[in-house]
């Protein structure tokens, strides 16, 4: 938002390392590849950067590299095991989900099938939002496909995570906040609504809009008072991050930003301990930055913002491109803008409260 050149440094730097090695990293870290965690997201941020405007990185050679991790496994072992291509393409690709069958055996995170697949058809939505951008019309329609294979490890009788077979059949699993093994560092309510680029259908998958909230209530106890009301909602596992602004989508912004408010008063402070779990590449600060200011990107590689609740009186952006654009506390009701509201400059009102 901010310095747009510098992110375009950034992103060419993801790009120089698929020149220099032959693939986007997964998880760059110790000089080296790795396969330690479990998406494709270096991907995900090239298009949110092309998404939102930043031209001065190679998006050709960009997306060739995001290309190659979509649809390619490395053809030698040793590549594979040192981290190259994502982690069971191969049975993603087969089934349209990974099954409980593929222990994941050459990555740090093993097993973790659930995960990997809702992390996976995220990234292909991003990759989805490039190829359109760059006029790759068939490979859109294909990752855009790839990206609803969220829905085959949501079971439909439940409504929630789940494992499942080569063969189709559900694990079956009702434990919703004991660690499985096909969840990564988490459980099964935390990752269920890692669906950010399809919340509509999600919404529909949990049984509509009524009971969509009621399970968001659950997360965050909101209509249970009582000192045996048990809080599932985990600030500091970072793909809860978005579940807060999901209320927004089902036209009950007031509970987003009840339960914005509490985690910034309740899961941040001025101590050494002041961050409710660790800053992952600066993302639980990052959320504290949005938040605070009243605004949050829930979908990367997709140029809209949700709205929460403003805590400044006040907050101006000075953009690289000459032009201002404030945040002011103001009448509720917008509950989402585009970034190129940004860009074009002006204010914006957001609740406070």
């Amino acid at each position: 938002i901010v310095v747009p050149t510098l992110s375009g440094r950034m992103m060419q730097s993801l790009v120089d390392m698929y020149q220099e090695g032959g693939w986007l990293p997964i998880f760059p870290c110790w000089n080296s590849y790795t396969a330690a965690m479990i998406g494709d997201h270096c991907s995900v941020a090239l298009a949110d950067a092309y998404a939102k405007g930043v031209r001065n990185f190679d998006a050709d050679k960009a997306y060739e590299a995001m290309r190659k991790n979509a649809f390619e496994t490395p053809k030698s072992f040793a590549e594979y095991k040192n981290g190259m291509g994502r982690r069971a393409l191969e049975s993603y690709l087969r089934y349209a989900y990974i099954p409980l069958e593929d222990s994941v055996k050459e990555a740090f995170h093993t097993c973790e099938q659930t995960s990997r697949t809702l992390e996976y058809a995220f990234d292909d939505f991003a990759e989805a939002q490039m190829a359109k951008m760059l006029g790759h019309d068939d490979d859109y329609n294909k990752l855009m496909a790839r990206s609803h294979n969220w829905k085959n490890v949501i079971n439909p009788k439940t409504g929630w995570a789940d494992g499942r077979y080569a063969n189709g059949k559900w694990l079956g699993c009702k434990d919703l906040v004991s660690r499985q093994s096909f969840i990564t560092e988490g459980s099964i309510c935390h990752y269920s609504w890692y669906v950010p680029h399809d919340i509509d259908a999600l919404v529909e998958r949990m049984g509509g809009k009524a009971e969509f909230e009621r399970r968001l209530d659950m997360m965050f106890a909101l209509n249970d008072s009582s000192s045996a009301a048990r809080l599932l909602y985990w600030h500091g596992n970072e793909p809860c991050h978005q579940i807060p602004y999901l209320y927004n989508y089902i036209g009950k912004p007031e509970k987003t930003r009840k339960v914005i408010r509490h985690i910034l008063d309740t899961e941040y402070s001025d101590t050494p301990g002041g961050l409710s779990g660790n800053d992952d590449a600066g993302q639980m600060s990052a959320w504290f930055m949005f938040s605070a200011m009243g605004f949050y990107p829930v979908c990367p590689a997709f140029p809209l913002y949700q709205c929460g609740v403003t805590t400044f009186d006040k907050v101006t952006f000075n953009l690289e491109n000459g032009k201002t654009f404030t945040v002011l506390p103001g009448a509720e009701g917008q509950t989402s803008f585009s970034h190129e509201d940004i860009t074009s400059g002006g204010t914006i009102r957001i609740a406070a409260e």
